[in-house]
């Protein structure tokens, strides 16, 4: 099994075991579990994440240790006198420590059948003296982590989001059998009606007949539109979860029970876990980091032994010491070496150069007042954040305390028609009452029964809002133990 499908296996595995899905009630799990498996949303989030693993392995190849070969520019010259010129070079960069390097060069050349000879070979050791160049790798890895991260919490809300549309779209089908239902008790008491008007006489040319039983023939067709309507919806559904479906009775196709699920308490997340507010201080922290290392000055040492320095009066050997220095906002750079012969002439050879870019300096002040202004937003959006949370908690305790208030409702009224129910049948067996007033009583307990139903999708509806808006990093550390111990 792939890498990408094994991750999507876990994630299921753990909604289902979590809620106590498994076994609860078949039907459910296994439309839930073809519906996940079909949902294109969840692949590409999947595919996503894998590719971000990918590119974060690649950017710690990429920041590591270095090593590089060079042949330098090759010159071949022809002709009565020919000759071989080159300038290989090779180094190798340690940036943990302290971005150490190990340079060596040098200069061959070869004239006409005599051997190489070589000048200018050096060898360096180079190592930052003061600078944020750790800083900057630390943000690098930072992001990188961070990429990671947001892929797998992308996923994680990929299963979420798409179980929350799964029982968006049952709770549709439900909502239109209790349609028909309601259809079906207003056919059932207009048939009453119609039938007392049949006993008491009335001609069927009459005013009062023909307006009884149009109102009986527009409750059978309401009856028969909803029908078809969840005949087709409820084929739609089925193919999303990878069934074929071919009944013609779609309200057998329903599952006659929800698993019953605990309410996700909002006081149950922390504060800082709240996605906006997780969000706004991972912005705040990594541009201010961000800030830190632009605003640096880098001061690098170096030191090294050239062999043959055409740069002497006599070609000597030379120890060489330097350092550089860049300030960033202000554009200037500087370099500064010397060497120092170690035979003949001992007079050292200085090497300076500068740049300085004036319209970076004539920024900086600008960028520092744009760095001020990105700061206070950053303070801003933590603020929005932490009041979006005072709202979201409002809303969703007000929403769970109507789901539990309607729910508790729909069951007394479902209990209700249930014992009217049961008594009605026995008076109609016993004659008391006609066949349309025990429908109408059946059709009465089969609309709460349909209502509860639908008050336990709104709450698992509600549990999927509720963790939708909080990072639940733990739920990633689970199933990272869970690859672990295969």
């Amino acid at each position: 099994m792939g890498i990408m499908n094994k991750g999507k296996l876990l994630l299921l595995i753990l909604f289902l075991f979590e809620r106590g899905w498994i076994f609860a009630e078949e039907n459910v799990e296994t439309l839930l579990e073809g519906y996940l498996k079909n949902n294109l949303t969840v692949k590409e989030l999947s595919a996503k994440m894998e590719n971000q693993i990918l590119e974060s392995k690649a950017s710690k190849i990429e920041n590591g240790i270095t090593f590089q070969l060079e042949s330098g520019t090759v010159k071949i010259q022809t002709g009565s006198q020919s000759s071989v010129t080159l300038s290989p070079s090779a180094s190798l960069s340690i940036p943990q420590a302290r971005n150490l390097s190990l340079d060596f060069s040098t200069d061959a050349k070869k004239e006409d059948s005599q051997s190489f000879s070589f000048s200018n070979s050096s060898i360096a050791l180079g190592i930052d003296i003061y600078s944020k160049n750790n800083l900057s790798r630390q943000i690098t890895k930072l992001k990188s982590d961070r990429a990671v991260l947001e892929a797998q919490r992308a996923l994680q809300n990929g299963f979420v989001t798409a179980e929350k549309e799964f029982y968006t779209e049952l709770k549709s089908l439900y909502s239109i059998a209790a349609s028909i239902v309601s259809s079906q008790e207003d056919l059932y008491e207009d048939q009453i009606s119609f039938n007392e008007i049949k006993t008491k006489g009335y001609s069927s040319s009459s005013i009062k007949y023909r307006q009884a039983q149009m109102k009986v023939i527009s409750d059978q067709r309401a009856v028969d539109i909803n029908s078809h309507q969840l005949n087709r919806q409820t084929r739609i559904f089925a193919a999303k979860c990878g069934i074929d479906y071919n009944a013609s009775d779609a309200l057998s196709f329903l599952p006659t029970a929800i698993p019953q699920v605990t309410p996700v308490e909002i006081s149950s997340f922390k504060l800082e876990d709240y996605k906006e507010i997780e969000n706004a201080k991972w912005a705040q922290f990594i541009n201010s980091l961000e800030r830190e290392a632009d605003a640096t000055l880098t001061i690098r040492g170096k030191a090294g032994y050239t062999f043959k320095n055409t740069s002497t009066y006599n070609n000597s050997d030379t120890v060489d010491l330097g350092t550089s220095l860049a300030w960033h906002k202000t554009g200037l750079t500087a370099n500064a070496a010397v060497s120092f012969p170690i035979s003949g002439s001992m007079n050292p050879v200085y090497t300076l150069s500068f740049s300085f870019i004036p319209h970076i300096f004539l920024l900086a002040d600008i960028q520092e007042k744009e760095d001020k202004v990105a700061s206070d937003q950053e303070e801003i959006a933590v603020a929005a954040a932490k009041n979006n949370y005072r709202t979201s908690v409002i809303s969703q305790r007000t929403s769970l305390a109507d789901i539990k208030w309607e729910k508790e409702t729909n069951l007394e009224s479902f209990k209700m028609y249930e014992t009217l129910a049961e008594d009605t049948e026995k008076y109609f067996k016993q004659g008391y009452t006609s066949e349309s007033e025990y429908k109408s009583a059946l059709a009465n307990k089969e609309n709460y029964r349909l209502q509860c139903i639908i008050n336990d999708i709104n709450l698992i509806i509600y549990n999927s809002e509720t963790k939708l808006l909080f990072c639940r990093d733990q739920e990633l550390k689970h199933e990272h133990e869970i690859k672990d111990k295969e």
